[in-house]
């Protein structure tokens, strides 16, 4: 009996779905960042400034006259030595992402006023600025299953120039996908993979 129930709240943990709601905000007088209602950072302050500020070091001059020495004479020594670059499997760990079917879902919702201080110029950028939708969902149907993308711009044909952008999204996730993810970006990055099936669809392990 208490091996059952240890296995409904492990399987509970790993599978039960978290929304992590995002906010974004910024203008030419304000912005702001917020997960839920709690502000990270803003204009105003937020927890990241305050935690920063908090861990602010005291500078040693001393110390910080010999880092400067060492690290220049690093940068001579490095500069005589031939640095070979690896290649890193990017195309592969691009279709290890793209074939996974245990995404996260993303609900995404942006709003875009702007004006560029000339009607002409504003009316242009409408229709560039338009057809940076498909990328956008491209991009993130990479990593999420996208239930709802809204991108929407707004011109303004105002004689001066302003911008503000509205950004809500919702990414619904459970513990289980990420760590399957994890294991497939670790794995897309190892060099002694091999082609294994898996779900369904084959991944470069």
């Amino acid at each position: 009996m208490h091996i059952l129930i240890i296995f409904v709240v492990i399987v509970l943990i790993l599978f039960i779905p978290i929304p992590l709601c995002f906010h974004f905000y910024v203008s030419k007088d304000r912005f702001y960042v917020k997960i839920y209602n709690i502000n990270l950072l803003s204009n105003d302050g937020g927890l990241i400034k305050k935690f920063l500020n908090k861990k602010k070091p005291k500078e040693d001059k001393g110390k910080n006259i010999e880092k400067t020495i060492d690290d220049h004479k690093d940068d001579n020594d490095s500069s005589n030595k031939k640095v070979k670059f690896k290649e890193t499997p990017f195309k592969k760990l691009y279709h290890n992402l793209a074939y996974n079917k245990f995404k996260p879902t993303l609900k995404f919702d942006s709003n875009i006023s702007y004006s560029l201080g000339d009607s002409s110029k504003t009316a242009i950028a409408f229709g560039l600025l338009y057809n940076i939708n498909p990328i956008l969902l491209n991009i993130f149907s990479i990593i999420f299953k996208v239930k709802r993308y809204k991108n929407d711009f707004k011109p303004i044909f105002k004689d001066k120039i302003l911008f503000e952008l509205t950004l809500n999204s919702i990414i619904t996730f459970n513990l289980a996908k990420i760590i399957y993810i994890c294991f497939i970006i670790i794995k897309s990055f190892n060099k002694n993979r091999r082609w294994i099936p898996l779900f369904g669809d084959y991944y470069g392990w």
